[in-house]
């Protein structure tokens, strides 16, 4: 093959293999609660980061939405949760280091129908992953032992 035919062929081969794995519908929608979370709450990406590094930063945030996406949701996410949840991943897989540089460059790239299901997404994740802490009135306090 010449030089210009090897990457035209890579290149095709990559957009094949993007629409065939499209065609499976994407993310998982049958994730349990716990995978969802451990995947959401997963943060070993980050562990030696130095965060000052934006293409090192850049590379665990696509390292995290892998994951995730990977996982894939619960199917008890709304309809808008789980569009909330799809836009996030597209949006950090076409993120690169410039753009974090230079984050006015972002302003404009999701829409705001488009950033309210990806806050959707976000309450969803949030209520579905953090523990519930008790009400105090609930709670076996001993007394012996108490001080004046």
């Amino acid at each position: 093959m010449t030089r210009i035919k090897r990457p035209a062929a890579a290149v095709g081969a990559a957009v094949l293999l993007a629409f065939s794995l499209s065609a499976c519908g994407g993310a998982p929608t049958d994730a349990s609660k716990d995978d969802f979370c451990e995947a959401v709450n997963d943060q070993s990406a980050f562990e030696d980061v130095d965060l000052e590094d934006t293409e090192a930063y850049v590379d665990a945030l696509k390292e995290q939405a892998e994951s995730l996406e990977e996982v894939g949701t619960p199917d008890d996410i709304s309809d808008d949760a789980r569009e909330g949840f799809e836009i996030y991943i597209d949006a950090i897989n076409d993120v690169d280091a410039d753009d974090i540089d230079n984050p006015d460059d972002l302003e404009g790239e999701i829409s705001d129908d488009d950033q309210d299901k990806v806050e959707e997404f976000f309450t969803y994740q949030a209520e579905t992953c953090t523990p519930e802490i008790p009400d105090v009135e609930d709670l076996e306090i001993p007394t012996d032992g108490a001080t004046e």
